[in-house]
């Protein structure tokens, strides 16, 4: 009998502990609302975390795995929009990312390399319309950009190499025509541009 209350002992002792290393964790904030919550083990965040503005509001619900942030953590405003939808492996941004317009419109997307931009990424205004495209390499603009007014017409298109214009460039009019083109250097106009009149033909030449 002692032996079976002592194992019995041993048990409930070993649950204890191993339910002291998994705690959900409050930290809240000097009013006494919650601020964030989710489990602790070994002193490390561990799974799903919720974070709270001041008045309630939630904030942020992220995953972590031995206190890093892995997986997808959505983020919220005030006013509980959603403003970004990320994902996340040991802590650093990884793969694709979303972000929003208060009004819930896509505002940009494209991919992480490992916390960097990489590829191609999709600007856009809160009318849902395109309002640039351009490819990052190290997380600087490399290769063609186009820029679109709010209308979706195109208004710019620029050549960048490591976040710098140079090379070939085109300006647009509001309909989407092109009035000039040309070269930049060291996000400068260079060299001969040419500049187009309504129905396409050269009415002038300057040279940078």
């Amino acid at each position: 009998m002692n032996k079976i209350l002592f194992n019995t002992f041993i048990f409930f002792l070993f649950a204890g502990s191993l339910h002291a290393q998994n705690d959900t964790v409050y930290q809240k904030y000097s009013s006494g609302t919650i601020k964030s919550k989710g489990i602790m083990k070994d002193q490390m965040r561990e799974g799903l975390w919720f974070f709270y503005y001041p008045n309630g509001v939630l904030s942020a619900h992220e995953s972590y795995s031995n206190d890093m942030l892995s997986g997808i953590a959505y983020y919220y405003d005030t006013l509980s929009h959603l403003v970004s939808k990320e994902q996340w492996v040991n802590g650093t941004e990884q793969d694709s990312a979303w972000y929003f317009h208060p009004n819930g419109c896509l505002k940009r997307a494209g991919k992480y390399n490992y916390g960097m931009y990489i590829g191609e990424w999709h600007t856009f205004y809160d009318n849902g319309r395109i309002k640039n495209i351009g490819s990052y390499v190290n997380g600087t603009p490399n290769g063609i950009w186009q820029f679109f007014n709010e209308k979706g017409i195109i208004s710019e298109e620029y050549t960048y190499t490591n976040g710098i214009r140079n090379g070939p460039a085109k300006l647009y009019t509001k309909k989407g025509i092109v009035y000039a083109s040309g070269n930049m250097k060291n996000d400068l106009t260079s060299g001969e541009w040419l500049y187009f009149n309504n129905s396409g033909k050269v009415k002038k030449k300057v040279t940078y």
